[in-house]
């Protein structure tokens, strides 16, 4: 026996809630959905503006038996409101015993089902039971609906997960957005989403506003159909004639969607009524993101492409469209805006509602893949691995790390690389502790600090990198200090805080602070130390010392009928005299390396590129007044002088802060220890200069650089004078060991010298670049050593000649024994400084920007004084045994015969150049122990300016056999030249005047081991 067929009606209540620009949720009327009309006639107008919006969603569900299934739910018209509607599902062939089951299967699901960020359910109830096969409608009613939501709905419903699990029977497989309608002067206008249409009779009774589609139906008419709201797929609609297209208002309200019934019949419905039930959880509207982009093509600019009719403009825009929309999950719209010059730039905008990063730089390979061949679009930044490929002077932004939030941008350069422009990286861990800070209450000071303490400590170096996890830290100590001033602050908080503030103090932060400091619209800096100013007063009556590795935190109590004086680790003294101490206590925080967060700026100028902070920073606080303090400062580089007593100012620079020398006199200045008095408190320390005045250091600068230029030009000199004579000078092992050490040595020199002027064009800049300072010191490091390495493979030989006269080493084993000590004993002293001292930031100097090895913290500088020196010593010492034996017992007998030259030669340039270099690295070591000598600054600049003019004279040109082979080449070449001008002689003059004359001149030089000179033979026939 058949059983019977039987529907049931489930009511569905959805609702939407939207956030836009300052709104938390859209506010439309309480709107009850009415019986659809069924004369045809149009919908009646309501008092609140709403339209139609059809929503089509399809639910796909499992089969519940053998004879139970539901087979479609279509979401077919919406019009929305505060109510949002109801949902008839036509469900056959229902065994009655499983009525039930249905029954308990929707009363206990849990409300809401969330469908997406704007879209709940919030109940489902069983009402109705009549037979028919359609399966069912919803109704939502939606008033004054924002035109961008309509996109974000559309986007929202289009990348939902499908499918969407409602109960374990019931699933949510599709919506689609089919139908959207305008409102203008005269009613409504509803248009067809892509795919979909009209029908015939629906198009002929409310007249159609725009062209009829291949015959058969229209895209728009002018009103919301009652028999059938919604727009139908294309392929099912009949055939209808054309109407006259009627303009479009331009007011977008909203729109749902709509599906077929599966088995289109006879249907009876009763219509069903229910006020919505507000839910618990208000849905969050995704927020529209605006994209500004555009690529360029390397083609010919011409106004005619902004033709929006130009087949370029269209091709360009649709590939946009559809690139983004395959590539993007929360596209909205892509549109090419127009057509710019410089070369030619396409300047296009894309909506979306998820920012994706990856997602656009995917699009944008995308787009060069797709039309970069036809239109001539390349990249020239090609495969980073954090911001892909990119343009010239595109700007590209990248996600961070997973354990991240924010993004960093680059600019795409010329030669092929990214130079990054911003990092906005924050740690999650310390992003999140930031968040907690805002409402941090003293009562979670204990955990919030110690979790704080640790979450630095663990994070230490990502920390010190990143510019701005350390700004988002001082916020998060600024809102603790502020805590502060309703809970007193103890010695185990106190201790937490500062520890976590000597992270940021640390020496690896300072490359970090150097680039917050250099925004001059924030005040990272000021706003630290005044965590600091504040935090101090507040801490709890009891006495107590903290030191931490960085800061040292002393509150002490006062002796009122003595003077009271605190010697803060022998670095910074404080006095205060008996009659100024009408206070009990005192605090005293004292910063070992403030110095890496707070600038050089004084109240004279804002970009102080001269000054440097030359002593500890001292702060302190005292529980009254006190108008006469006096402060002893140790200071940390003795090669600076010109001392200020300065505290730090923060209402300097319109609140960006500086040092302020108000208040604040010199009292002296010796033994190196700076002595200030001050009738005020609060945070101190000396600022301190180059000894050399600038005008004076113009002056050496500009005697360095020529003397460099005179110097480099005589090495290359030297190097073209040993290329032209090198088979005529190097006959014997001797001559040729001797002009391989003289071409390395002007080699090394010279390349030294380039490095050099590449070093004083980066220190040049304001904010030092480390690494590529870094660079430069190496490779002066490792050039000058070898410049002095090969000095000793000079010496060497030397003395293996006139001691050793009878042994005779191999060339190859010479060639290699040299090469190995004069370059690679460089290396590995040059290798283990960087290696030792760059790690902890102590390779270079720091304290005037000089990119030069470090002096005042590791002492970097004496990896190479001192092998330098010593070898100036041991090639003293050579020369000094060297003529021992050559006035003892003859040039001639210490020596082969066919090698005197050169062993002579050799003897004098050690003799010469030895002191000089001696003498020129000597005077640079006074530069460093003396610095307020002006006098040794200038020697030591003409001496190391003129090594390339000494080498090219006293290695090169005083040499007898280079002289005569230079004469034997110009001699040649003027014998040429008589002889071209004998031969134009003999032809020149009248034509009938034949002149026959030969001119034969025989050159031909001796051997170079032979003391005679050439030979020349002329013979005129």
């Amino acid at each position: 026996m058949a059983s019977p067929k039987t529907v049931w009606y489930l009511s569905i209540l959805l609702v939407f809630c939207c956030s836009l620009e300052k709104q938390d949720c859209l506010e439309t009327p309480n709107v009850t959905s009415e019986e659809s009309p069924t004369d045809g006639s149009q919908v009646p107008s309501r008092e609140k503006r709403e339209v139609t919006a059809n929503l089509s969603e399809k639910i796909l569900i499992s089969p519940i038996s053998s004879v139970l299934t539901i087979t479609e739910i279509n979401i077919t018209t919406a019009i929305l409101s505060e109510k949002i509607g109801e949902v008839e599902l036509d469900i056959t062939n229902i065994p009655a015993e499983l009525i039930d089951v249905l029954k308990a299967s929707v009363k206990y699901l849990t409300y809401p089902i969330l469908i997406s960020s704007v879209l709940n359910i919030t109940e489902i109830n069983i009402t109705t039971a009549i037979l028919s096969e359609k399966i069912g409608e919803v109704e939502l009613d939606i008033t004054n609906i924002p035109a961008e939501l309509i996109d974000v709905l559309k986007a929202s419903v289009k990348y939902l997960t499908y499918p969407i699990l409602i109960s374990s029977v019931l699933n949510i497989t599709e919506i689609n957005i089919t139908t959207a309608c305008y409102q203008n002067s005269i009613g409504f206008q509803c248009r067809c989403e892509d795919q979909y249409g009209w029908s015939c009779d629906q198009c002929s009774s409310y007249g159609s506003c725009d062209d009829i589609i291949d015959g058969k139906i229209c895209g728009c008419v002018n009103a919301v159909p009652s028999n059938g709201p919604f727009c139908q797929p294309i392929p099912d609609l009949t055939a209808c004639p054309t109407q006259s297209p009627i303009p479009v208002s331009t007011t977008k309200q909203t729109t749902a969607s709509s599906t077929t019934p599966t088995t289109p019949s006879s249907t009876t419905s009763i219509p069903t009524t229910k006020q919505s039930t507000a839910s618990s959880t208000t849905p969050t509207t995704p927020s529209v993101n605006t994209l500004n982009l555009q690529f360029t093509m390397d083609i010919t600019f011409n106004s005619t492409f902004n033709d929006e009719n130009n087949a370029m403009f269209k091709d360009v825009d649709q590939t946009i469209r559809d690139v983004y929309k395959r590539n993007m999950r929360g596209f909205i719209s892509a549109k090419l805006n127009r057509f710019k010059s410089g070369s030619v730039i396409s300047d296009f905008t894309v909506m979306t509602t998820i920012v994706d990063n990856e997602e656009i730089a995917k699009a944008k390979d995308d787009i060069v893949s797709t039309i970069g061949g036809k239109y001539k679009i390349r990249f020239t930044c090609l495969n980073n691995t954090i911001f892909g490929n990119g343009q010239v002077n595109e700007i590209v932004v990248a996600n961070c790390k997973s354990d991240e939030v924010g993004y960093k941008t680059a600019i795409c350069q010329e030669n092929g690389t990214f130079s990054v422009r911003e990092n906005n990286c924050v740690l999650k861990e310390i992003e999140n502790l930031f968040l907690l800070s805002q409402t941090l209450v003293g009562t979670d000071l204990p955990g919030f600090l110690e979790r704080l303490r640790n979450s630095t400590f663990n994070l230490l170096d990502r920390i010190v990198a990143s510019p701005a996890t350390i700004s988002i830290i001082v916020d998060i100590l600024k809102n603790v200090a502020n805590v502060s001033r309703s809970t007193p602050i103890n010695k185990p908080l106190m201790t937490n805080f500062l520890e976590t503030a000597g992270v940021l103090t640390s020496n690896g932060a300072k490359a970090s602070w150097d680039v917050l400091n250099t925004n001059l619209t924030k005040n990272e800096n000021s706003v630290f130390l005044g965590t600091f100013e504040t935090i101090s007063n507040f801490l709890t009556n009891d006495f107590f010392d903290i030191e931490t590795p960085s800061i040292i935190l002393n509150k002490t109590s006062v002796n009122n009928s003595v003077n009271n004086s605190f010697n803060l680790n022998s670095s910074v003294l404080i006095d205060i005299p008996a009659s100024e101490a009408s206070f009990n206590s005192i605090t005293i925080i004292t910063f070992d390396s403030l110095n890496n967060v707070l600038p050089a700026r004084n109240s004279s100028s804002l970009n102080d590129s001269v000054n440097s902070i030359n002593g500890k920073v001292v702060l302190v606080k005292v529980n009254g007044t006190i108008k006469n303090v006096t402060f002893s400062f140790a200071v940390l580089n003795e090669t600076l002088g010109n001392p200020q007593c300065v505290f730090w100012n923060f209402s300097l620079f319109g609140g960006l802060g500086g040092w302020d020398d108000n208040g604040c006199e010199l009292q002296s200045d010796e033994d190196r220890t700076v002595t200030c008095h001050c009738n005020h408190l609060t945070s101190y320390s000396i600022l301190m200069s180059p000894f050399i005045p600038d005008a004076f250091r113009a002056a050496l600068d500009f005697i360095t650089y020529i003397g460099v230029g005179i110097s480099m030009g005589c090495l290359v000199v030297c190097l073209i004078i040993e290329i032209l004579v090198w088979n005529a000078v190097t006959g014997n092992n001797t001559s040729y060991m001797r002009h391989v050490s003289i071409v390395n040595i002007a080699l090394s020199l010279l390349i030294a010298d380039i490095w050099f002027i590449i070093g004083a064009a980066i220190s040049e800049y304001d904010q030092k670049n480390v690494p590529a300072c870094s660079a430069a010191t190496f490779f002066i490091h490792f050039f000058y050593l070898a410049l002095f390495f090969w000095m000793l493979v000079s010496g060497l030989l030397l003395l293996y000649r006139t001691v050793m006269v009878f042994s005779h080493m191999s060339k190859p084993a010479m060639l290699a024994f040299s090469f190995f000590l004069g370059y690679g004993a460089p290396i590995i002293i040059a290798v283990i400084t960087i290696a030792v001292t760059a790690p902890v930031k102590e390779y270079i100097r720091d304290n005037d920007g000089v990119c030069w090895l470090n002096w005042t913290e590791s002492m970097a500088l004496l990896a190479f004084v001192i092998p330098a020196l010593t070898i100036v010593v041991i090639n003293l010492l050579i020369l000094i045994v060297v003529l021992y034996k050559m006035l003892t017992r003859g040039v001639g007998d210490v020596t082969q015969p066919d090698e005197r030259n050169a062993v002579v030669v050799i003897a004098r340039c050690l003799a010469i150049l030895t002191p000089f270099f001696g003498t020129t690295w000597g005077l640079g070591v006074g530069t460093m122990t003396n610095p307020e000598n002006l006098g040794i600054h200038i020697v030591f600049a003409i001496f190391n300016s003129l090594q390339g003019l000494f080498i090219l004279v006293f290695g090169t040109l005083l040499d007898k056999k280079i002289r005569e082979a230079l004469t034997g080449m110009s001699q040649v070449s003027s014998n040429r030249t008589r002889t071209t001008n004998a031969t134009t002689s003999s032809t020149s003059g009248l034509g009938f005047f034949r002149i026959r004359r030969r001119n034969i001149f025989n050159i031909s030089a001796a051997p170079t081991y032979s003391t005679t000179g050439a030979s020349e033979t002329f013979i005129n026939t």
